[in-house]
């Protein structure tokens, strides 16, 4: 669309910044849990190799995946340039893309292998996967929020100008929006610097200097990250995979059968920091965008009188899918790992098991959402209405949790090596976002088709209040009937 709305210049400006991000993001998520993880340490440090070739080993294994993604989505995005450009140009373009994401992807990994080099001040692996997350986070956020704090009044100007009445203004408000996007963001110097290598024409020896700079930058980069993770190598790898004397696990004992099934849960979140830490990340998730949604709304930035209308339905909705989109739900079997087979062994009730993990699942999600609707009601903003989308919330989470550990629940993948393999690059995590968001999406749709029609917002969520209320009920028993829970 971009490409259609507006010059050549802004679409190769916009796609540069894109495919960084997303390299980035995907870099986050996947390769620093393949180039820091030590889980294959004993293997590994009993082999005739040195802890240089290791890591560049895990280096390269790590950026594979985040490239080869980037790449793939940008085939199309290449191709228009045929439009445009000659072959010579687009080879060049391609080049520079490709070598920037590359850089992107190394900058995170050189940083966070300084936090990797003192790996040994941290006393804990929780408080080490955590930092390590927070500062892949900031290191991300930082330049974002830098551009808006320079270019604040002419950002929100922008914002402001987005006045679209009917569809026919719609097309060329956004061209004009791109237009000064790109304007604006050409006055940083630094972002002028990085996109002036695309956006002019070089010849063979301007492209060749571009390109020799990008290799010797990436080259630098390599050697940083290799020499941070290397040095400590042997002593990180022994630290986390040392034998520890297994914390005291508390029992508590109840008359209630349930208490001990949701003990076991506990355990299994206990058993790894991983686990701990993909809890507390779900916990600051949906709070985190309650704050920046409260302040949008303090500036006032909501220029759509729909949106400002039916703000606290858009509010809830963006807290439900939030709290829902987390890797909890839907890996609760495979989290077990080794520890799943003697669960078959001893008589324990399956269906008190999944109910017991749907539960874990749905307390941590509605803590999220409690905490956000805490923070949403300090600026003011809760009534009654509110109160009862929070009820139509909690019990939509409910619903989800009760369809999305069903294909891991079926198909558990116990052969994991480390923690994140079991959470994060486990493929039930999207399959129980096929299970789980149809309710979701169902209900949201018919939720927003009423407010659009202007009915009242308040027979409009009594109406939801009740379809809900009846779904969630009607799904609980069809869910524990047809799956009878016998393996």
């Amino acid at each position: 669309m971009i490409y259609f709305l507006g010059t050549s210049e802004e679409y190769l400006f916009y796609n540069l910044f894109l495919s960084m991000g997303l390299t980035y993001i995907l870099t986050a998520y996947f390769a620093v849990s393949v180039v820091y993880n030590q889980r294959d340490f004993y293997i590994l440090s009993s082999l005739p190799i040195s802890a240089k070739q290791i890591v560049i080993a895990k280096v390269i294994s790590g950026l594979a995946l985040p490239i080869i993604i980037v790449g793939i989505l940008q085939i199309p995005i290449y191709l228009l340039l045929f439009l445009k450009y000659d072959l010579v140009e687009i080879v060049q373009t391609v080049v520079i893309l490709t070598f920037t994401n590359v850089i992107t992807a190394m900058f995170l990994l050189s940083i966070l292998s300084i936090l990797n080099r003192f790996r040994k001040l941290f006393p804990s692996s929780l408080l080490y996967l955590f930092t390590n997350t927070i500062l892949a986070f900031l290191i991300g956020i930082i330049p974002i929020i830098y551009l808006i704090t320079q270019q604040f009044e002419k950002i929100k100007a922008i914002i402001v100008s987005f006045n679209v009445t009917d569809l026919t203004d719609f097309f060329p408000t956004l061209a004009n929006l791109l237009n000064m996007g790109y304007r604006l963001s050409m006055q940083e110097t630094f972002i002028k610097t990085i996109t002036t290598s695309l956006l002019t024409k070089d010849s063979l020896i301007d492209f060749l200097i571009i390109v020799s700079s990008l290799i010797l930058i990436c080259i630098l980069l390599l050697i940083a990250t290799v020499k941070n993770t290397a040095v400590n190598y042997y002593k990180n790898g022994l630290l986390e995979n040392r034998v520890e004397k297994m914390p005291k696990i508390s029992m508590y004992r109840t008359k209630n059968i349930w208490g001990y099934y949701l003990q076991r849960e506990f355990w299994i979140i206990q058993s790894e920091p991983y686990f701990k830490m993909q809890i507390i990340l779900s916990l600051i998730l949906s709070p985190l965008f309650t704050i920046i949604f409260t302040i949008v709304v303090q500036m006032d930035l909501l220029k759509s009188q729909w949106i400002a209308d039916n703000e606290s339905h858009l509010f809830a909705y963006m807290i439900l899918f939030l709290s829902c989109v987390n890797n909890i739900s839907g890996t609760p079997y495979s989290r077990e790992g080794k520890n799943y087979a003697p669960s078959i062994v001893i008589p324990l009730d399956r269906r008190k098991v999944f109910l017991a993990k749907v539960t874990t699942a749905s307390l941590i999600s509605i803590l999220s959402v409690l905490i956000s609707y805490a923070i949403y009601m300090l600026f003011g903003y809760i009534d009654t209405l509110g109160l009862l989308l929070l009820l139509i919330t909690v019990l939509l989470i409910i619903s989800y949790n009760l369809l999305s550990p069903i294909y891991d629940m079926q198909h558990p993948l116990l052969e994991w090596k480390s923690p994140s393999e079991a959470v994060k690059s486990n493929p039930n995590v999207l399959i129980s976002l096929v299970y789980g968001f149809p309710i979701l999406i169902v209900i949201t749709f018919i939720h927003f088709c009423l407010l659009a029609l202007n009915v009242s917002q308040w027979v409009v969520t009594i109406i939801i209040a009740v379809l809900t209320i009846g779904s969630t009920i009607t799904l609980f028993f069809k869910v524990l009937s047809k799956y009878r829970f016998k393996f």
